[in-house]
């Protein structure tokens, strides 16, 4: 698996926990160096994906068999947990991910979206667990770059179980402003 941009180490690991995946030396290496730049704002708190699993999802996470994608094999239960970390609730900061749209306005501007941790996430299956994804519906529609952009996305966490036809989420974000990461 290669991540298209560094992520911080704790955040490429669950991504490749979550894809069933595992990660070449160069990637945890990469991923592992401080000062890559993407923390460049240092007033700003830096919202790892990690810190939004509780400890018991984060270990049964950890401890979950590759993914079969053939379709016969039952996803273990923290693969549609709903638990939060009350602690994150009201967090302002950024997180790092990928913008998944979901409605949009006349003009094609974004409306609601998810906050996803790796890209593809929400279109392949599995999705990944509601708490690792983040609803997010702006004041103001937004446009997005494309698909496979990476953003900060800054502004405060709520827990707030969302629902709709492509995915649940458990967390919700009070949106302040998109970052487009660039290498």
């Amino acid at each position: 698996m290669r991540l298209p941009f560094a992520l911080p180490l704790a955040s490429a690991l669950a991504a490749a926990l979550l894809l069933g995946a595992s990660l070449p030396p160069a990637v945890l290496a990469q991923a592992a160096r401080p000062g890559d730049g993407l923390a460049a704002d240092a007033a700003v708190r830096e919202i790892d994906w990690l810190e939004l699993l509780p400890p018991e999802d984060l270990k049964a996470l950890e401890e979950m068999p590759e993914i079969d994608h053939s379709g016969q094999m039952q996803m273990p239960q923290v693969m549609s947990s709903t638990k939060t970390v009350p602690a994150m609730n009201g967090v302002r900061g950024k997180v790092p991910g990928y913008l998944v749209p979901i409605a949009f306005d006349d003009r094609q501007r974004v409306t609601e979206m998810f906050l996803v941790p790796y890209f593809g996430a929400c279109i392949h299956v599995p999705p990944p667990p509601p708490n690792q994804l983040i609803y997010i519906k702006p004041k103001h529609p937004v446009e997005l770059g494309q698909l496979w952009d990476a953003y900060w996305v800054h502004g405060t966490l709520r827990t707030e179980l969302v629902s709709n036809a492509m995915a649940t989420s458990a967390y919700a974000m009070d949106l302040e402003r998109l970052e487009l990461m660039t290498e």
